[in-house]
């Protein structure tokens, strides 16, 4: 086996085997990701009357949904997937995650319609519920992204400038015998940074949706930005849908954020505190009357 002309292209994407299973990088980074964003959602839920055993049942709901909703949207798009004779091993493939291939536009919305089932079992209010968990995916997503470093993917033109040639600027594409730009790194980047700041921002802002709304925004925005540069040959560059749906969400998140600002304002409502944030006694409470309670020990 030749080794590629830089590490970045020797990275195997199969990380072990089991019998004659193949346990891909992909998966366990995304596993991983996934994992990272729970416990960070628990976190940030602790204060506000959420315990482990809710985010449990709802990554539970969710997460699958999610999955399904990513992979639909992936392969929908690609008629490679659907041969006139389809047969067992092309359904094997179409559901095959574990090889990669998820796309996030239609995997968040999958996952809160999950929410939104819980919420409705637990009666409570799915934009407070959005509002501590859907920032915290943008997170998932920034790391997640190194699973498609480790299957060659999501890169942008060719770097032809050996000066340029180097890593996190650049990434040695195996199958194209080249450099191109890193944009895997480059959008992780960009999520943790957005990530970052929505967390800066809730801090001060009581303002119920926000999460959601920020979330759209700074993903739309991230998404609409990248796709410019994307290279991989992917359908987008023959036929960019998602830059334009993007954009679209970006813009219509903001407006409606920047609207409900206003009109609270208007109403002389208080949304913004300064220095230390939003008190412990403002923050939404979520009710916990709908776990069963503990009984007094007989006397």
């Amino acid at each position: 086996m030749l080794l590629a002309a830089h590490w970045t292209g020797n990275v195997d994407p199969v990380a072990f085997t089991i019998g004659d299973i193949e346990i891909a990088w992909y998966g366990i980074i995304i596993t991983c990701a996934m994992l990272t964003g729970l416990i960070v959602a628990i976190l940030r839920g602790k204060k506000q009357g959420l315990v482990v055993d809710d985010f449990v049942e709802i990554f539970l709901i969710a997460i699958p949904l999610a999955i399904i909703g990513a992979r639909i949207g992936y392969v929908m798009v690609r008629p490679e997937y659907f041969p006139s004779d389809f047969t067992w091993d092309d359904f094997v493939n179409v559901i095959a995650v574990w090889d990669g291939g998820l796309t996030i536009m239609t995997g968040v919305p999958f996952g809160i319609l999950g929410g939104a089932i819980w919420c409705k079992i637990r009666k409570v209010n799915l934009l407070d519920l959005a509002d501590v968990i859907v920032p915290v995916v943008l997170l998932s997503q920034g790391l997640g992204r190194w699973g498609n470093f480790c299957n060659q993917e999501i890169f942008g033109p060719e770097i032809t400038d050996p000066a340029l040639q180097w890593f996190p600027l650049a990434v040695y594409i195996n199958r194209l015998g080249g450099f191109y730009q890193a944009l895997f790194f480059y959008e992780m980047v960009l999520d943790i940074a957005f990530f970052a700041a929505m967390m800066i921002i809730q801090r001060h802002l009581k303002l119920r949706g926000s999460g959601l709304l920020m979330y759209a925004f700074s993903y739309g925005l991230i998404r609409f930005v990248m796709e410019f540069f994307r290279d991989d040959g992917d359908i987008y560059a023959v036929f960019n849908y998602t830059q334009v749906i993007s954009i679209i969400v970006a813009i219509a998140a903001l407006a409606i954020l920047i609207a409900l600002i206003v009109v609270k304002k208007k109403k002389g409502e208080k949304i913004w505190y300064g220095k230390g944030g939003i008190p412990d006694d403002e923050k939404v409470k979520f009710h916990p009357y709908h776990r069963p309670q503990k009984k007094a020990a007989d006397k």
